[in-house]
């Protein structure tokens, strides 16, 4: 019950910031995609400054890096690796982004440290290339999401407030 919980509070919060749908969404927009940067460990900056540079909601583009967690990352990863190694195949570049046929900790530390570009160029090009098309999907997917809470949650303000007002004269519906 504790991350559905913290889930719905996430969620109220997102919906009672102080600014406007557009900006809100485009900064989980923003953070959905920084999540497939491969840049790990500076998502929150890369979020925060882009949203900045943006005009967009600072808090909501932290929030939205949250789509890159333990259990996405694994599909992120291969998905702008895959990416970036179909491109560079396209233009004739060497991408070997196969896996070792034996990969254990040390083949993978030595893989980084003497051949870090193998991995890591297709992952920068094939990451970056998802986030640019990821921002404006899900820009519009939270638009709705936020505008129509923040209508649900006027409208239910608005509702209270009546019923407050029929109490306070006596009025019978």
């Amino acid at each position: 019950m504790g991350w559905i919980r913290a889930c719905v509070y996430t969620k109220h919060r997102i919906v009672r910031l102080s600014d406007s749908s557009q900006k809100i969404a485009l900064g989980l927009a923003i953070g959905v995609g920084i999540s497939f940067t491969p840049f790990l460990g500076t998502h929150f900056i890369q979020a925060g400054v882009l949203a900045y540079l943006l005009r967009a909601n600072f808090l909501a583009s932290l929030v939205g890096t949250f789509a890159g967690n333990p259990w996405t990352f694994p599909f992120i990863w291969w998905a702008g690796i895959s990416l970036g190694a179909f491109i560079f195949e396209l233009f004739g570049l060497p991408a070997s982004v196969t896996p070792p046929d034996e990969a254990t900790i040390s083949v993978i530390w030595d893989l980084i440290k003497n051949e870090p570009f193998r991995i890591f160029a297709p992952w920068f090009v094939g990451g970056y290339l998802i986030m640019i098309f990821s921002v404006p999907l899900s820009y519009m997917l939270f638009y709705k999401l936020v505008s129509g809470a923040k209508r649900a949650r006027r409208r239910a303000r608005e509702q209270r407030l009546h019923r407050i007002a029929r109490e306070v004269t006596g009025q019978q519906d």
